[in-house]
């Protein structure tokens, strides 16, 4: 992990939307209570750090899960209630609401690669360092994380052919996830990052990024 202002720095904020908003038919309990919190913090600490260096001091990317099928609740023009009125689950959830700067990318299958542009935009503009939250961990969250180590989407090749590998950071109190199988939803949530640590991405906390990263 390293400060944004020394390495082009872009955050993923995964599939915050309505229709993940807990409780839901997700499942029984969900883990990371701080959650909401913690997204929001480091929304607003990146941008706030924007306006101090400049727009494009640090990339904002959402990205939301629009599905194909139409019983699914993030189905677009499906909707569900929250706090009494009926909003569409396809929505971002009103703390990460983007901005017309940020761009958007919607997927319909787990990773954030497949079927979108995000790759091609993320070496244009040159990321070297990706900060990743957001929903599920074990599922939208995983997968897009382990593809983006794949596919090498923040390293570069020096002209002898070495690879200079860029970082790849997972804000483990900045996802969450449901309980499923009998198992409860911290154990799902820890053991999910826990088999990405060390390998697919650097698992730190909120704290971690806004003291690191943006020198909070």
């Amino acid at each position: 992990m390293k400060p944004a202002n020394s390495a082009k720095t872009a955050l993923i904020i995964i599939d915050v939307q309505n229709g993940l908003r807990h409780p839901t038919h997700w499942g029984t309990s969900r883990s990371t209570p701080e959650f909401e919190e913690n997204v929001a913090l480091l929304l607003n600490a990146a941008r706030e750090y924007n306006k101090k260096l400049g727009e494009d001091a640090v990339d904002i990317y959402h990205v939301h899960h629009h599905s194909i099928y139409p019983n699914s609740i993030l189905y677009p023009g499906t909707q569900v209630e929250i706090d009494g009125k009926l909003v569409q689950g396809i929505q971002p959830l009103s703390f990460a609401q983007p901005e017309p700067q940020e761009p958007v990318f919607i997927k319909d299958v787990n990773s954030s690669f497949i079927g979108t542009k995000l790759e091609a935009h993320l070496k244009d503009q040159r990321v070297r360092q990706l900060v990743i939250m957001g929903l599920t961990t074990d599922h939208c969250v995983s997968t897009t994380t382990r593809m983006a180590n794949n596919l090498r989407v923040v390293s570069v090749t020096s002209p002898t052919g070495e690879l200079d590998e860029g970082d790849i950071v997972l804000v483990g109190d900045a996802c969450a996830t449901f309980s499923k199988g009998g198992i409860d939803a911290e154990t799902v949530h820890k053991v999910s990052l826990v088999t990405l640590n060390g390998e697919f991405a650097q698992v730190v906390n909120t704290q971690d990024v806004l003291r690191n990263v943006f020198g909070n």
